[in-house]
């Protein structure tokens, strides 16, 4: 068999730069209508340059709307104006979730020649008085940069938010907190808001112009502008200021369809090859969100896509868990109590996976209705990839008949008032 990649490996006279640089994470050199906030940040920092202490900084906006990038290339230059002589260190709070394991990040990004800290096993205290040394030792200017700061605390409180601003009151140091949490402050307890003592910055949604004007700076070198028709570009954009401005999902949308019709051999990338693209992009996120969810996780959806194809009406947390407890014991697991699972319904519904509606059935008191999002027979078969499900059977589907009594009987009786 000849190498499939054999037809892939020709250039096009269309790419006249790097296509990396159509990554939605990579860092430009300019970003349009975000000037006015890289300036704002870059104000905060300045009195770092003239060897005084900056403010700590909270940098609120949607989904991508640039606070990521845009302080990842403001700290750069920073580093890049001192000399060199800063610690910038990056840290996603939706991976490294606890004091400790920041800390530890923290420690293991200082590069002062010292051995890496192990990742489990020591004393908090030791921990932190490490850091401080450590920090201490290498003589720099220390920014950490929290992405996503309010998951951080919705796991453990504002505990841990308060160890590490105790950590850089003893050295040199600021916080770049980023958030699309709005009321993020509001949800710390007062000694650490006292602590914080932050300036703060929001970055705006993007709307379809400025979108347009991004997609055009990023092609800009890349790919001749011929190879891309207009309609490509502006439907991007529109897609993008539909999910409140998200600069990251039209680029990734036009890196898509571009990177198709090269594959393809077109000489234009047209509206169509954008739809295309939107088609496989979603597609790939739900398939991706599924994938990488806990095994309890994939139960409790895949129970709630079960139930759902029972009742669709009926589709509420207990039956949920009843179906869910039933698939566990088919599969060998130990289920969890009713209370985690309802976290966990809680924590699908976040990713989109689920909705939920409470509704009033009078007498019969408030109930939560569940409903998975997107097609049922596309999530079963994502959750069925995985090899603990290989000998999944299909469990008995529990149908809560009181519920359905009742629910029956409280709509039988509202048709009968409107009818009198």
């Amino acid at each position: 068999m000849d190498n499939p990649f054999i037809k892939y490996s020709k250039t096009s006279d269309y790419v006249i730069g790097d296509l990396k640089k159509l990554s939605s994470s990579y860092i430009p050199d300019n970003f349009p209508h975000r000037e006015r906030q890289i300036n704002e940040i870059a104000k905060i920092l300045s009195s770092i340059i003239n060897g005084g202490i900056a403010s700590n900084i909270l940098i609120y906006g949607k989904s991508g709307s640039g606070k990521t990038s845009s302080t990842l290339y403001v700290t750069s230059m920073l580093s890049e104006a001192v000399s060199g002589n800063l610690n910038s260190i990056y840290i996603n709070c939706e991976i490294y979730d606890s004091q400790y394991s920041i800390l530890i990040n923290i420690i293991n990004s200082i590069n002062i020649g010292e051995t890496q800290v192990p990742s489990l096993g020591l004393p908090l205290d030791r921990v932190y008085f490490e850091l401080i040394r450590r920090l201490k030792k290498s003589g720099k200017y220390t920014i950490i940069i929290l992405d996503e700061i309010d998951k951080l605390i919705q796991k453990n409180g504002s505990d841990a938010l308060y160890v590490i601003l105790k950590v850089i009151s003893e050295v040199n140091a600021s916080i770049i907190g980023i958030t699309n949490d709005s009321s993020f402050v509001n949800r710390l307890d007062a000694r650490v808001q006292s602590r914080l003592n932050q300036e703060s910055i929001i970055f705006p949604p993007y709307n379809a112009i400025e979108l347009r004007d991004i997609l055009n700076f990023r092609v800009s070198g890349i790919i001749k502008r011929e190879f891309i028709d207009d309609s490509a570009i502006n439907l991007c954009a529109a897609l993008g200021a539909q999910e409140h401005g998200d600069a990251r999902k039209s680029i990734d949308l036009l890196r898509i369809a571009i990177e198709n019709a090269l594959r393809e051999g077109r000489d234009l990338v047209t509206a169509d090859d954008v739809y295309r693209a939107r088609d496989k992009f979603e597609m790939n996120i739900l398939k991706e969100s599924i994938k990488t969810l806990p095994i309890h996780s994939k139960m409790v959806l895949l129970s709630a896509a079960l139930t759902q194809e029972t009742d669709s009406d009926l589709t509420v947390t207990g039956e949920i868990y009843e179906n869910y407890k039933n698939i566990s014991t088919e599969l060998g697991f130990q289920p969890l109590t009713m209370r985690r699972i309802s976290d966990l319904l809680t924590d699908l519904e976040d990713l989109g996976l689920l909705s939920t509606n409470t509704r009033s059935l009078g007498r019969y008191g408030r109930t939560k209705f569940i409903r998975v999002m997107g097609s049922i027979e596309n999530i079963k078969s994502y959750i069925m990839e995985d090899p603990a499900f290989i000998n999944f059977q299909g469990s008995k589907i529990v149908k809560q008949t009181k519920l359905r009594t009742n629910f029956d009987s409280y709509f039988d009786g509202l048709n009968e008032n409107n009818n009198k």
